[in-house]
């Protein structure tokens, strides 16, 4: 019997390809590498070649049978490259995104194959798995509308499915008439009469001194190769010397070399690739260089590419944008290197104008309408949104735990539940979904109106015991408090309330009952790790302390990872209140040199503190500092001429207080960025928009105030 899956599947393979869409094909068998190697060889036999994902150990009983032979981690390696056929050999766990990125690279009448371990033995969110993950998927592959499913060994047919049309392909861009001086051979090099617009648009925008351009598109529309036709337009057109590219690694920017290579080509200009550690990371040519940079160490450039830029993050685009005369930027809206719809809304506030946005809608390697990416897409939430809102106020709001296992049934609770998640972060990959799913140590909660999902919480259970890849909480606290291992509790990983109803107090209620279940289940504290200290105020309001802020920012998005904490246990308090006392100490007495690099609104809100933390203040005044004080107090002197006692009575003021709380906010602003951080008052009137006779007199107020404190303590 199990000779007859070889030949249903090559007669599958014939008609998939007639219809022009590309396929899934899931393999089972109890030597998952004997099963890649069958598929290898039939793919070559119908395809011609074949690229096969292994790991490690299954890689040599492949080598005589893949046309390329690469680990899953090489993935980065292959993105922008086209295949006819992708062989994953997975005998444990599937990673989502290893999927999507695969499938990516595959064209029209191609497939994508897992070969994995028999359907009862099989479990794709690996050996500690609830099982959630390995039923959902399954749940999913009966949705599939190209699909070939199997058991190898036993010579069971599961299913099989086709598309019932015939693919269209989309419009290439042949006869378009562009309004720019764009070279014809150069329009002519664009995947889709979708690219030729965009690039005329961009060449237009650009000849009249536009600042900036922003592109936006689903996974594989070509965003990356419009970048690299635009890049080739103003290397032949002398308007570029050299440019930076940057992108979250040397991976995402291939398919922008690769396009930017053939199009240099086909105008005739002159050029040379300049290749380090297997990549492509830069190309050169007589009087230009477009070179790879990571987003931390981007040079500036008459212009900068950014591609992926919801991986770089809003902070980091704004930085780059804020150097850079001139930008052009792309992201993701759906797709597996993270969702950028959010990032998409921030837009207007970061890139300047003179701007123009830009949207690719027809896929470049597959046709539109295509079974495969629409499974993907559906399979892990790619294109998910919020649920509609129910009527308000509801008549209940109930706050639950909700059940993963049931959830990996019920598509549509879980698609209103990642869909409200999604809208957390601006990064959001097909490995959360797994991951939320499936990992032991998580919780799922949702606060339900009238039954519908409005907030949702994933958390993380986390202790000294926990694995160390999966344990960041107590890493942190365990930087300033000994017995920080001693203690269990629960990180939130996400926190989301639906866009239409939030500043309701719902995401409260819900972390309240989150709360309740940590105390419940004899857990020490909670707490949360996140970039973006806008949110600071949501968690201050409901009893959390700043516990930890990275010294470094990430080298990808700019950010300074802040951790907060609540106690929740006698044993609690002394972990947290220790490491937020000294937190506070850090942020204060690295003010000039870690943590310069905040903004001073940022800065200020860290050392907000509260009065649990109050503490010993550190030297009192030497009497030349206080001699230095009066006079200028008795306006003899400049106040500049003691920022070391200003420094001084402010540390103390914070210590003895808690944290930076008592001052109007502008006036916290500027005493956080000249007093602690050291930066100039020029910077200080640029960045708070105030002028700097502005700024020297509320330090003059600062100094007075603080001065008369000391004086009556």
């Amino acid at each position: 019997m199990a000779a007859s899956i070889p030949a249903m599947l090559r007669n599958w393979l014939d008609e998939l390809r007639a219809t022009g869409y590309r396929g899934l094909v899931v393999l089972h068998s109890v030597s998952p590498v004997y099963a890649g190697g069958l598929l290898a060889r039939i793919f070559s036999d119908v395809y011609g070649d074949v690229l096969c994902l292994a790991p490690r150990e299954a890689r040599e009983g492949l080598r005589s049978e893949c046309s390329r032979l690469e680990s899953p981690g090489a993935i980065d390696r292959l993105l922008g490259t086209e295949n006819s056929s992708v062989v994953l050999v997975v005998p444990q766990l599937l990673r989502p995104n290893l999927l999507a990125a695969a499938a990516e690279t595959v064209r029209g009448g191609g497939v994508v194959a897992l070969a994995v371990p028999p359907l009862g033995e099989w479990q794709p969110g690996g050996r500690d798995s609830i099982g959630a993950y390995r039923r959902y998927l399954v749940n999913r592959l009966g949705a599939a509308r190209a699909l070939f499913w199997a058991d190898y060994d036993a010579g069971i047919l599961y299913r099989q499915a086709l598309p019932r049309e015939r693919a269209s392909p989309p419009p290439g861009p042949e006869g378009y008439r562009p309004r720019s001086p764009v070279h014809r051979r150069l329009l002519e090099a664009a995947a889709t009469l979708d690219q030729a617009r965009a690039l005329d648009e961009i060449v237009l925008h650009l000849r009249r001194r536009g600042r900036s351009v922003f592109v936006t598109g689903d996974r594989g529309r070509g965003k990356s190769g419009l970048l690299g036709l635009v890049a080739a337009y103003l290397a032949a057109s002398h308007m570029v010397g050299f440019v930076p590219v940057t992108a979250p690694s040397p991976g995402s920017v291939q398919g922008f070399f690769r396009v930017l290579d053939m199009a240099l080509e086909r105008l005739g200009v002159r050029h040379w690739a300049i290749e380090r550690g297997g990549f492509v990371a830069g190309v050169a040519g007589p009087w230009f260089h477009f070179r790879y940079h990571t987003p931390d160490r981007v040079e500036p450039g008459a212009f900068t590419i950014i591609d992926e830029a919801a991986a770089v993050g809003p902070m980091r685009l704004r930085r780059l944008a804020s150097r850079s005369p001139r930008l052009l930027a792309a992201t993701t809206i759906h797709g597996y290197e993270g969702s950028g719809r959010v990032l998409a809304k921030m837009i207007e506030a970061i890139l300047p104008e003179p701007r123009l946005v830009v949207g690719l809608e027809h896929p470049v390697r597959y046709p539109p309408g295509d079974p495969l990416e629409e499974w993907l897409y559906e399979t892990f939430m790619l294109r998910a949104e919020a649920p509609r809102p129910p009527s308000w106020p509801p008549e209940s709001l109930d706050a639950v735990e909700l059940d993963r296992l049931r959830l990996a049934d019920d598509y549509a609770t879980l698609a209103q539940v990642y869909g409200i998640l999604v809208q957390a972060h601006y990064r959001n990959e097909p490995d959360d979904l797994a991951l939320i799913l499936d990992a032991p140590h998580h919780r799922l909660y949702a606060l339900l109106a009238d039954g519908t999902p409005v907030a949702v919480v994933d958390a993380s259970l986390e202790s000294g015991d926990t694995a160390y890849e999966a344990r960041i909480m107590p890493d942190l606290l365990a930087q300033a408090s000994p017995r920080a291992m001693e203690a269990r509790g629960m990180r939130v990983v996400r926190i989301a309330v639906h866009p239409e109803l939030q500043r309701r107090g719902l995401g409260s209620k819900l972390l309240s009952y989150v709360e309740e279940q940590a105390r419940s289940m004899g857990l020490d504290w909670l707490g949360a790790v996140f970039g973006q200290p806008d949110v600071l105020g949501f968690w201050r309001r409901n009893g959390f302390h700043v516990v930890y802020v990275s010294p470094l920012p990430s080298k990808a998005t700019g950010e300074h990872n802040i951790a907060v904490a609540k106690p929740l246990t006698s044993l609690g308090y002394e972990v947290v209140y220790t490491a937020a006392r000294d937190m506070l100490r850090k942020l204060l007495l690295a003010g000039h040199s870690l943590y310069r690099g905040l903004t001073a609104e940022a800065y200020a809100a860290v050392l907000e503190g509260s009065p649990e933390l109050a503490q010993q203040p550190l030297a009192v005044l030497t009497e030349e500092q206080k001699h230095r004080l009066r006079l200028v107090l008795e306006g003899r002197l400049d106040v500049e001429a003691v920022l070391d006692v200003l420094w001084l009575l402010l540390v103390n003021h914070i210590l003895s207080s808690g944290g930076l709380r008592i001052l109007e906010e502008k006036d916290r602003w500027i005493a956080a960025a000249r007093v602690l951080q050291g930066k100039t008052m020029s910077d200080i009137a640029a960045g708070l928009r105030v002028p700097i006779q502005e700024a020297r007199e509320r330090l003059r107020h600062l100094l007075e105030r603080l001065s008369k404190d000391h004086a009556a303590g």
